[in-house]
């Protein structure tokens, strides 16, 4: 879960503005999902805006709303079908039938949950917006409510009633049940960005950030789905473990010399010798001086041509350059001659058995591996033995999925930006340039530089910058990351 601070309520809706209209913009047929309730106001009235001001197009949005009061009128000012037209829906350019809502008026209320749940499914939800009740609910979803749940009839809890008393004449016009998106059904949308502000706020986000996965706390469930962004002001945060809230800007985690990490054990899974410096050298260099980092070469690399050497004389070449490769990084080299690459490129519980055994002498806290994307048989097989090492290991540990020239990130597989001083990309390009028998026929060093530069010059424009708004001074050297925790 990324926690991105916000220092008011103000600030909170812009930053889930400037990720929502971002993603808009790539994508024009977004299917998003949207809460009603108080605190997503802020983030309507900016999407508004954008729609005026900028003429972001809304035409092929469609939306699905979370939950209804049952039974109410549509016309109903407290009905969340009035809600979502007089607050957002209206000002917008959205076509009438793209826009789903649960029908507060119907005569058969399981029916209507029934079919809406199918429109889910055959549709999906790009984007979930949700806010967090006091009682750690989301949609209608009260605490005791099953993590399996789908779109269904809720009775509403008497803290519920309470909280909503206020947008009613008294506390008996709360209706005492809703149609409500169930946690299964939340957690189906492929990214979810959750708002939380106010001090009322802060015990329900901790037990949902730091406190066990629980249908006590419904919004625990969270922690499972892998790409969620909380949004939250500095009352909603004061009870979080400050260690939690993280540099960001945009809802990516933003890496310079200032936050690197410090103090850990990194493991840097090199599939062949030359992978950790072309893909991941920048950000070697800058955490070497107060971290221990241990390059793991999974293979001997031999299948490399090199002219006139046999396959023992390959095999030592490669590791030699490796050597000289750690020697510029500053890194401990581990060779580790996996047998997958020599056997037909199958699993090996052999080799799974020798990489926990290296991680239970090293105790890693962050481990560098190629991301989910890469298809080059040896990395993804390189991958998936680390994945298993690291399951069987047990203990917890942040895994960094790094990208390369062969296997770029696409839009939204990301959630870390690593700034890299010059100096460091300096460092990483001669580590790179050590591989001599490799860049002698593809000039990887090159390759490594050239998507430094690009992801430098686009990634704050594309990224980074909130609409209208100047691109985000870093770095015009990148390294992109997905940062995941195993074992948590």
């Amino acid at each position: 879960m990324r926690i991105i601070k916000a220092k008011n309520y103000n600030e909170l809706s812009k930053k889930a503005a400037t990720i929502l209209l971002n993603e808009v913009m790539l994508h024009p047929d977004i299917t998003i999902g949207f809460a009603t309730g108080s605190t997503p106001l802020g983030l309507y009235k900016e999407l508004i805006k954008a729609h005026k001001n900028m003429n972001v197009d809304f035409s092929d949005v469609k939306t699905f709303n979370l939950d209804e009061y049952y039974p109410i009128d549509k016309e109903n000012s407290q009905s969340y079908y009035y809600f979502m037209w007089e607050n957002l829906f209206k000002y917008l350019n959205l076509k009438k039938n793209n826009i789903n809502l649960l029908d507060g008026t119907t005569n058969d209320p399981e029916k209507e949950c029934s079919d809406y749940e199918q429109r889910l499914l055959d549709n999906g939800i790009d984007v979930q917006i949700l806010g967090i009740g006091s009682n750690g609910h989301i949609a209608f979803n009260e605490p005791g409510s099953s993590q399996k749940s789908k779109t269904r009839v809720v009775d509403l809890s008497e803290n519920t009633i309470q909280d909503n008393a206020r947008f009613f004449e008294n506390k008996k016009a709360v209706p005492k049940k809703a149609l409500s998106m169930g946690l299964g059904s939340i957690m189906t949308a492929k990214k979810i960005i959750i708002l939380a502000t106010g001090k009322n706020k802060a015990e329900a986000v901790k037990k949902m950030v730091e406190g066990p996965v629980s249908e006590d706390c419904p919004a625990s469930i969270l922690q499972k789905h892998p790409n969620v962004a909380l949004i939250i002001d500095l009352d909603a945060a004061k009870l979080l473990r400050k260690e939690k809230i993280q540099n960001e800007i945009g809802g990516y985690y933003i890496l310079s010399e200032e936050n690197i990490p410090k103090g850990k054990n990194i493991v840097v899974i090199s599939p062949h010798p030359d992978d950790a410096s072309i893909a991941a050298g920048g950000v070697i260099s800058m955490m070497t001086e107060d971290n221990e980092i241990h390059t793991f070469v999974m293979t001997t690399g031999h299948r490399a041509f090199i002219p006139d050497k046999n396959r023992k004389e390959r095999i030592e070449i490669r590791k030699q350059e490796q050597v000289d490769e750690s020697s510029i990084l500053k890194t401990i080299p581990h060779f580790l001659d996996l047998k997958f690459y020599d056997n037909g490129e199958d699993i090996l519980d052999e080799d799974i058995e020798k990489l926990y055994q290296e991680f239970l002498k090293i105790k890693p806290d962050i481990v560098l591996i190629p991301q989910k994307e890469d298809r080059h048989p040896t990395h993804k097989l390189a991958r998936l033995i680390t994945i298993k090492a690291l399951k069987k290991y047990g203990k917890k540990v942040y895994t960094w999925n790094y990208e390369s020239p062969w296997a770029l990130f696409h839009h939204g597989h990301f959630n870390t930006i690593v700034s890299v001083p010059e100096r460091f990309l300096k460092r990483k390009i001669d580590a790179v340039k050590k591989h001599k028998s490799q860049i002698l026929r593809t000039r990887y060093d090159i390759a490594a530089e050239s998507l430094a530069k690009l992801r430098g010059a686009l990634i704050p424009e594309q990224e980074l910058c909130a609409f209208g708004e100047n691109p985000v001074k870093i770095s015009p050297y990148i390294e992109l990351f997905s940062r995941k925790t195993v074992n948590k």
